[in-house]
């Protein structure tokens, strides 16, 4: 199961990604400051096809 994000963190990443679609980009990077140290932060979405749905949802529950 993938690790616990927090619902601000999903929120924000959600919003990410409809900034994206809604400018016809499916990856982006950049770079952050956190705990004195600059970090390169790469986001790449892939969709996930219909087959595939069931076992993602599973992976939540």
């Amino acid at each position: 199961m993938p690790p616990t994000l927090s619902f601000e963190t999903c929120h924000a990443l959600t919003l990410l990604t409809r900034q994206l679609l809604e400018a016809g980009e499916s990856q982006t990077h950049t770079h952050v400051l956190a705990k004195g140290q600059v970090y390169r932060v790469v986001v790449s979405l892939a969709s996930v096809p219909a087959d595939q749905l069931q076992d993602v949802i599973t992976q939540y529950l």
